[in-house]
């Protein structure tokens, strides 16, 4: 397959929440099991012999079902991944796993455990604070994740499950960071949209067929034409964004991204597991300890950091903050990346938006403005 047609699955994927091949995967006897945050561990499920699978909200329309449960104030991530659940749309998965990531996603488990009939549901704590009096607690969690599966599913996980599915999960990982890599080129083979359909790929499709699609992919991307019809090279940042419509709107005005500071992004592939050692001390070791999010206490400083040198790496000019109303973790760090960009110098653009807001008017208006404003730096 070329480039176009491989993309084309990936991108397929993410339409509505049963694809093609994860359709066909339940088909043979397969079982997924989903969950709403990436510190929970993808490897557990397949050490378990199930796929694991991301909960977003793609093929949602409305919000109207779960407005019944939920306060406005919720986020529209939370209202749409709800809403597909009371619809049935998720009734697929054979469990839901829940994280207290944030008050919105918790609530939104909360619809999944009394509203669904998903037959396995858990929810597991993470502490906040990655350190070694916490590392402790959260290999708990995991091991009480482990035995609450092995009881309800009647199976065994062995340590040799966890470190093959280490294995293979480094494997995704790899290849999502070599794709990453060509980005870095003055005219990289791959779109910022395109890039971010794969990645999201990742995390709703079987690993293993999913990894053979994605080196195929790279291998087609060594014969494809370089881009350069572009103005300007950004990073977006920020919060929920497993949208590649976004992107794309971004790189309607000239934008080029080229590279995503988000869970759907490099947080979800980048850092390794070590594959020496007891598995699962690894695993709880690589989710803990890796670049935070908004929701681990002092975790900005880290993450400003970060996006500096992945600027650098990567050549971009300015930074998109994207935040969905309502994140009131995401509206903290919004407020710092406006107070640190001032002092240095940074060009950002903070954008409070909607999930799934379709066309993207009002973030195509403020990007246009932007990148003119980087330009005129010039």
């Amino acid at each position: 397959m070329n480039k176009q047609e491989i993309l084309g699955i990936f991108q397929d994927a993410l339409k509505k929440p049963l694809s093609a091949h994860l359709e066909q995967w339940i088909s043979e006897g397969g079982k997924a099991v989903g969950h709403y945050c990436t510190l929970i561990p993808d490897e557990i499920f397949t050490a378990a012999g199930m796929a694991p699978y991301r909960i977003r909200g793609g093929g949602s329309e409305a919000t109207d079902v779960a407005d019944v449960y939920l306060s406005s104030h919720l986020c529209t991530f939370a209202r749409h991944t709800a809403n597909l659940a009371l619809e049935g749309q998720f009734d697929f998965l054979s469990g839901i796993v829940g994280a207290n990531g944030c008050d919105q996603a918790r609530r939104a488990y909360d619809v999944w455990k009394n509203k669904t009939k998903v037959p396995f549901r858990m929810i597991i704590s993470v502490p906040r604070r990655p350190d070694e009096n916490s590392i402790g607690w959260y290999k708990e969690e995991l091991q009480s994740l482990i035995a609450a599966l092995e009881m309800h599913f009647s199976i065994k996980i062995a340590v040799e499950d966890l470190r093959k599915a280490v294995q293979l999960h480094n494997a995704i990982r790899r290849n999502l960071a070599a794709l990453n890599g060509l980005r870095k080129a003055a005219n990289p083979p791959i779109a910022g949209a395109e890039a971010v359909a794969v990645a999201i790929a990742a995390q709703v499709m079987p690993p293993e067929s999913y990894n053979k699609l994605l080196e195929e992919l790279l291998n087609a991307l060594r014969d494809s034409q370089g881009m350069n019809k572009y103005r300007v090279r950004l990073i977006v940042s920020g919060g929920e964004m497993d949208e590649p419509e976004f992107v794309k709107a971004i790189e309607d005005q000239g934008g080029l991204v080229v590279y995503e500071d988000t869970c759907f992004g490099g947080r979800y592939y980048e850092e390794l597991v070590s594959e020496d050692g007891d598995p699962l001390t690894r695993i709880a070791e690589r989710y803990f300890y890796r670049m935070p999010c908004a929701r681990t206490d002092d975790s900005f400083p880290r993450r400003y950091e970060n996006l500096k040198k992945q600027m650098k790496e990567f050549g971009a000019k300015g930074i998109v903050v994207q935040r969905i109303n309502h994140c009131i973790l995401n509206a903290g760090h919004s407020f710092l990346f406006s107070q640190k960009a001032k002092e240095d110098g940074t060009p950002i653009l903070i954008i409070d938006r909607e999930y799934l807001a379709h066309g993207y008017g009002q973030v195509k208006t403020r990007v246009q403005a932007f990148i003119e404003s980087i330009e005129s730096r010039s």
